[in-house]
């Protein structure tokens, strides 16, 4: 039954007065959402830290627990460990510009000192004594840092010109996508056959730290789901706790990847759970990017003068 104007007229208003509040509404629930992730995201966030903290602290008691009983149970190997730590500390120092020596190994007072000055500035207790944990760990890092060089990686290359006859290729660096550098250092050339059904992929790979860096080369064969016009994607293919997919668009002349944790359990503790998606990159670019941060990250380390400090900041060549 139809109502008068009257009725219409004032239903019209009813609904014109309640829409304000229904955005009014609509806003509030998603504030209150957004709030509640970002909450989440906080406590996730503060769990890791202090996970994290909770780990580093086991360590120091189980460093420091170690040194006692060395000391107690084994005084001359205490007294050459200790020495070690002395000459291992000087070579730093001295690297670094504080102006210590002879590197003897003797905690004399040009050595405690420039130890001390070594530990304000790296925001460490000042205990003037290199085996403390705080302070071994970080000589450890920065001694690291001095003899870190990173490598020239090849420039991208995705050849596609064989698409049609079933042969595609290419060789680049992989990174997170959004992301500009790829870590750790690594190359990779995939080769893909149309006829044979898959895509081999060679990866040489940096691994280690400091004077434990080694190189590693594997080679694995992915099977190809689906070889079109525009793309080719190939089946998934596990990894341990992770599975990786490889895909190459044909329009776009790129390589991606996409890697899923696919388990949880205790030997996969501690992997990203979330997918990460990658893009086969300018190695060139990754190394450049590289050497750049290590170098800045030196400037800030060492006590050199201004004219080394420039020598320093000269770019090589490509």
């Amino acid at each position: 039954m139809k109502g008068t104007k009257v009725d219409r007229e004032q239903r019209g208003t009813s609904s014109t007065k309640s829409r304000p509040m229904s955005a009014l509404v609509v806003f509030v629930c998603l504030r209150a959402a957004l709030l509640a992730i970002s909450l989440v995201l906080s406590v996730a966030m503060v769990a890791r830290s202090e996970a994290a903290t909770e780990e580093r602290h086991k360590k120091r008691s189980e460093y420091e627990l170690e040194v006692k009983k060395l000391k107690r149970d084994d005084p001359k190997k205490y007294e050459d460990v200790k020495r070690a730590a002395i000459l291992y500390a000087q070579v730093l120092l001295g690297r670094l510009g504080y102006g210590v020596g002879p590197y003897n190994g003797v905690l004399d007072e040009k050595t405690q000192t420039a130890l001390r000055e070594y530990q304000m500035q790296r925001a460490l207790p000042v205990t003037g004594d290199p085996l403390s944990f705080e302070t071994s760990q970080q000589i450890e890092e920065d001694m690291n840092l001095l003899d870190y060089e990173p490598v020239i990686l090849p420039d991208l290359f995705v050849f596609l010109d064989l698409w049609q006859s079933g042969y595609v290729s290419a060789k680049g660096t992989w990174v997170l996508t959004g992301e500009k550098m790829g870590l750790p250092e690594q190359t990779s050339h995939i080769q893909c056959f149309r006829d044979r059904r898959v895509c081999i992929e060679a990866i040489a790979l940096i691994e280690g730290r400091g004077e434990n860096r080694l190189l590693t080369l594997t080679s694995d064969e992915y099977e190809i789901e689906r070889w079109d016009d525009y793309e080719i994607v190939t089946k998934p293919k596990q990894f341990g706790c992770v599975r990786y997919i490889r895909r190459v668009n044909r329009v776009q002349k790129s390589v991606t990847g996409l890697r899923s944790t696919t388990s949880t359990d205790e030997l996969c503790k501690g992997l990203e759970t979330k997918e990460l998606h990658t893009t086969l990159s300018d190695g060139f670019k990754v190394y450049w990017e590289l050497y750049e941060n290590s170098k800045k990250a030196l400037r800030k380390l060492m006590r050199f003068s201004p004219e080394v400090l420039r020598s320093l900041e000269q770019k090589p060549s490509k």
